[in-house]
C-alpha cells in the first residue's frame, strides 16, 4: 500500500534559504587593504623636458676612438653648464688621446655605438633650485658591453652646491640597505627575479658603499630608487644595469637628513625656478665639444633682409647681420627686426668703402658713423665690424676701434647668383668653427638658405651666432679673426 505524500506547511523555509538569510544579517569582516610591496624592480627615473629652459644637445666622434653623446644644459644656469662641459671635455679629451676636435657628423641621439663610448647625460630632477642628473657611460667592444657606469648628483642652482647619490643614505645604516636590496634582488641572474636567497654570501669582490650607492633617487610617492650593477651581497656583476624601488616606509631609517630634505622637495614638486634663458641667439652651446658654423650676412639690411628672417625663424637658427649704416637709415624698422628677433648685428661702415685706400680719421668715421646709427635703430652697440671685401692693413686695424671678423667660406654668392652654384662651394669649404659669407641683399641667396640650412645640419652642425662662436676667446680691437678651431689661421677656443 503507497504512502501518501507528506503535507508541507506553508510556513516551511528551506535550510538554505535560512543560512543565507543569516549570512546576510552578520556584518562581513572589511578585508584588509592591500599594502604597498615593500620593493619592486622598475626603471630608473626618466629624463625631464621644460621647453623654456632645457637644451638639448648631441654630438659624436669617429675613427679609432669613437665617442657618442647627449646631454641636456639649462639657459641660463652658467655654472651648471660649465660643470658639464668641463666633464665632457674630460672625456672627449681622454679619448681622443690629447685635445678633442668637434667632428661634422650626422647626429645619432638614440644611438649606442658597437665600439666606442656612448655618454648620456639626462636631468631627472627639477623642483625648486635643485637639479637632479643622470651620467651613465658605456664601453662598448665588438657590439658587446664591456662597462657601464651610472652617477645621479644633485645640484642646488642657487649656490652651486653639488651633492652626491652616497650622501642620501645614513652611513651606518648602508649594511641595512644593501640587505635590503640583496633581499629584493634574488639570485644574480639576467632575469632579476625578486626575492631573497639564503644561499648567496658575500664574496671577497663585494661592491663598496661608494660603488653601491652611485645612482640614488626618489620618485613622486617619496619611495628610494638605487640603480645597481653588481649583486649588492655578492659583488657579482649582474647582466645589466637594474633598478631597485623601495617603497618609503621600509626605507625611512636608512635615509639621511639631506635625503629627507630632498625626498621632501621631490614630493612636493615645486616648479623649477630656473635662471632667464638665453636668448636665442645667446642660448648654451660650446664650440669646442659641438661642430659648430656660423651664418654671416653682409650689406643689408632691406626687403630681402625680412624675407631672410622668416626663413631663419622657422628653421629656429640665430645669425649675425653685417649691416650697413647708411642701409639702418634706409630701413630702420627692419634692423630693428633682426635685433628683435634675437640675432647679433655687427659692423659693416657707413658706405661701404675699401677702408685700405683711406686716411685713419676717414676710417674711424666709417666704423663710428656706423655705430652710432646701428645703435639709435636698434638699440644695439656692435662689438664686431668687417672690413668690406675684407681689406684690411695695419693702419685699419690700429683705426677700426673693434674686433675685426672675415671668413673662412666665402659663398660667392653675389657672383653665380645661383643656390645650385653657392651652396655645394659652402658645403666643400664649410668646417667645424667655420664663419660663412653671404649676402642678404640678394634674392637668389635668401632663396638658398632653407636648403643650406637643412644641409649644415644634416652634416651634424651646430649653427650659431659670433657670440656662440667665439665665446672664450679674447678678441682684440683691430685683430682679425676668419674662424674657431685648430686648423690654419683660425683661433683655439681653449
Amino acid at each position: 500500500m503507497q504512502r501518501p505524500a507528506p503535507v508541507r506547511s506553508p510556513f516551511t523555509i528551506p535550510l538554505v534559504v535560512i543560512v543565507l538569510f543569516i549570512a546576510a544579517c552578520v556584518p562581513m569582516a572589511t578585508p584588509p587593504a592591500p599594502q604597498a610591496p615593500t620593493a619592486v624592480i622598475g626603471t630608473p627615473p626618466s629624463r625631464i623636458t621644460h621647453p623654456t629652459s632645457i637644451v638639448d644637445m648631441t654630438t659624436r666622434t669617429a675613427g679609432i676612438t669613437p665617442t657618442v653623446a647627449t646631454w641636456q644644459y639649462i639657459s641660463g644656469a652658467e655654472t651648471f653648464n660649465s660643470k658639464l662641459d668641463t666633464r665632457l671635455l674630460s672625456i672627449f679629451d681622454a679619448r681622443a688621446g690629447g685635445r678633442h676636435q668637434p667632428a661634422a657628423l650626422p647626429a645619432t641621439p638614440a644611438a649606442l655605438l658597437a665600439d666606442g663610448v656612448s655618454v648620456t647625460h639626462e636631468i631627472v630632477l627639477a623642483t625648486g633650485s635643485l637639479v637632479g642628473s643622470r651620467f651613465v657611460q658605456t664601453i662598448m667592444d665588438g657590439g658587446v658591453r664591456i662597462a657601464r657606469s651610472d652617477e645621479i648628483t644633485y645640484e642646488d642652482l642657487s649656490t652651486g652646491v653639488v651633492t652626491g647619490s652616497a650622501s642620501l643614505i645614513k652611513p651606518a645604516m648602508t649594511g641595512t640597505l644593501r640587505t635590503m636590496l640583496g633581499d629584493t634582488m634574488g639570485p644574480a641572474s639576467s632575469t632579476q627575479t625578486p626575492g631573497p636567497d639564503p644561499t648567496r654570501a658575500p664574496t671577497t669582490d663585494s661592491v663598496s658603499d661608494a660603488e653601491l650607492l652611485t645612482a640614488v633617487a626618489f620618485t613622486s610617492a617619496g619611495d628610494l630608487s638605487v640603480t645597481i650593477h653588481r649583486d649588492p651581497v655578492t659583488g657579482a656583476a649582474l647582466s645589466g644595469p637594474v633598478t631597485v624601488t623601495l617603497n618609503a616606509a621600509a626605507t625611512d631609517e636608512v635615509i639621511s637628513p639631506a635625503g629627507q630634505t630632498l625626498r621632501t622637495a621631490v614630493i612636493t614638486g615645486a616648479p623649477l625656478k630656473a635662471p632667464q634663458p638665453a636668448p636665442g641667439g645667446l642660448a648654451p652651446v660650446n664650440c669646442d665639444l659641438v661642430p659648430c658654423a656660423a651664418l654671416t650676412y653682409d650689406d643689408g639690411p632691406n626687403a630681402q633682409t625680412t624675407r631672410l628672417l622668416a626663413i631663419l625663424e622657422k628653421h629656429k637658427v640665430f645669425a649675425t647681420f653685417f649691416q650697413q649704416g647708411g642701409y639702418v637709415r634706409a630701413h630702420p624698422g627692419v634692423a630693428k627686426a633682426v635685433a628683435a628677433a634675437g640675432h647679433t648685428i655687427a659692423n659693416h661702415t657707413m658706405s661701404h668703402p675699401y677702408l685700405t685706400k683711406l686716411s685713419p680719421a676717414s676710417i674711424a668715421s666709417e666704423v663710428q658713423g656706423a655705430q652710432g646709427t646701428i645703435e639709435m635703430a636698434t638699440g644695439v652697440v656692435p662689438a664686431y665690424m668687417r672690413p668690406p671685401y675684407g681689406a684690411t692693413n695695419k693702419t685699419v686695424a690700429a683705426s677700426v676701434g673693434l674686433p675685426q671678423i672675415i671668413w673662412d667660406v666665402d659663398s660667392m654668392d653675389w657672383q653665380s647668383k645661383n643656390k645650385s652654384v653657392f651652396i655645394p662651394r659652402i658645403m666643400s669649404l664649410v668646417k667645424p668653427g667655420s664663419i660663412i659669407l653671404q649676402h642678404d641683399v640678394h634674392a637668389s641667396t635668401v632663396d638658398g638658405q632653407g636648403e643650406l640650412i637643412a644641409q649644415l645640419k644634416g652634416k651634424g652642425f651646430y649653427l650659431v651666432t659670433l657670440p656662440q662662436l667665439l665665446a672664450g676667446i679674447e678678441l682684440k680691437p683691430g685683430a682679425s679673426y676668419k674662424c674657431r678651431g685648430s686648423a690654419s689661421g683660425c683661433v683655439a677656443g681653449r
